[in-house]
């Protein structure tokens, strides 16, 4: 009768750490998601900033230029939704 005890709280704490180690997993990969849900808007951001910044440079009427940019913006957005 106790080795039945042993081994079934042998088999509990083993299930028990299979869940904390599937739960770790779980977390690593929502915060692996974030992360790059994270950097891909820092790379949107930026390569929004600098296409102003040529549409600026290219000697372009201010408003033009923001006129551009939101238009830009909303292919941006339609592509994410896309996605």
């Amino acid at each position: 009768m106790s080795f039945l005890f042993k081994y079934s709280a042998v088999l509990r704490i083993y299930s028990a750490v299979l869940r904390i180690i599937k739960a770790r997993e779980q977390e690593k990969k929502k915060m692996f998601k974030s992360q790059m849900h994270f950097m891909i808007q820092n790379i949107e951001k930026t390569a929004l900033l600098s296409e102003h910044a040529n549409l600026l440079t290219a000697e372009m009427k201010p408003e033009t230029a923001d006129q551009e940019m939101q238009d830009f913006e909303i292919q941006v957005d339609l592509a994410e939704r896309e996605q």
